[in-house]
């Protein structure tokens, strides 16, 4: 930016009313100076020597008055900048701090048994992908082969098992729902902007799309059991042979949405010390 441009922007941002008390001094001034110029013409300061240096004075402040406040404006919006910097970034490591500690909370029982439940809804549900696909294309019950081997083998069982076992489904997993999306809420929203307005660094595009996609899974049902339900019906329409195609999609439905759960409660960890992570690291850099 030349200097020109540099004058024009530091007058611009000084707010109105200092700008209209500048440029009054500033007329007075050219006013008192026409007015010096004239004594000197006409010898009036000849023998008024002390009232000479204090028309100097006033004439000289006129001009220098104006332009001190314009520079200690300038001054106090940089401080002024540079603290609600200090504040937003100080909020944002203590609140990504809270939403880091609010997600272990999610998964009260052991975080084994959920990377087990995530692990045996994926092999399901793409078991039942396959027979699905395998069932459109040839109408004939040996689709079902593969998956109906993993039911016999106890793998639903199992899988249900581990999950309810580490996250504990129904009314006492709402709070803990609740909790990390309004954290996430406030961090995406108030944190972000406050960050981005005061030149701070935000997390990464994809980190904090992850973190969005996974949090919006949980709050779709905070209950975190509705899929539940939901699969064990369609696993008795599978079972009692009841328009075997629609309970086979309506399976392979309701086994996508717990593996997505389950991703998002064993993914919000990691993701979320790495949030802290960037923050933490964004905190440092400036010092």
């Amino acid at each position: 930016m030349t200097l020109a441009g540099r004058v024009r922007a530091i007058w611009s941002e000084t707010p109105q009313g200092l700008r209209a008390g500048c440029a009054l001094l500033w007329g007075t001034g050219v006013l008192l100076l026409g007015l010096g110029w004239w004594g000197d013409r006409t010898d009036f300061w000849a023998d008024k020597a002390f009232l000479t240096n204090v028309f100097s004075s006033v004439t000289a402040a006129a001009f220098g008055v104006p332009l001190a406040l314009v520079v200690l404006n300038q001054v106090g919006m940089a401080q002024a900048e540079a603290v609600e910097a200090r504040a937003g970034r100080r909020l944002a490591i203590r609140v990504i701090g809270e939403f880091a500690e609010s997600v272990p909370r999610l998964v009260p029982g052991p975080a084994n048994r959920l990377e087990d439940a995530a692990d045996g809804l994926l092999a399901l549900e793409r078991a039942a992908q396959r027979a699905l696909k395998d069932w459109e294309s040839s109408q004939d019950d040996d689709a079902l082969a593969e998956l109906r081997q993993l039911l016999v083998d106890g793998l639903v069982e199992r899988t249900l098992e581990d999950f309810r076992s580490a996250v504990r489904p129904g009314r006492q997993a709402v709070p803990a729902v609740a909790e990390v999306a309004a954290h996430w809420s406030f961090l995406n929203t108030t944190v972000r902007s406050r960050l981005l307005e005061t030149g701070g660094a935000w997390l990464d595009a994809h980190l904090a799309v992850q973190i969005d996609e996974y949090v919006s899974r949980l709050t779709t049902d905070p209950y975190m059991d509705g899929w539940l339900r939901d699969l064990d019906i369609a696993l008795r329409r599978l079972t009692n042979g009841a328009d075997g195609f629609a309970a086979l999609r309506e399976l392979w439905r309701q086994l996508e949405t717990g593996w997505e759960v389950a991703e998002a409660l064993a993914g919000l960890g990691p993701l979320s010390r790495d949030a802290c992570a960037a923050l933490a690291s964004a905190e440092a850099g400036p010092g």
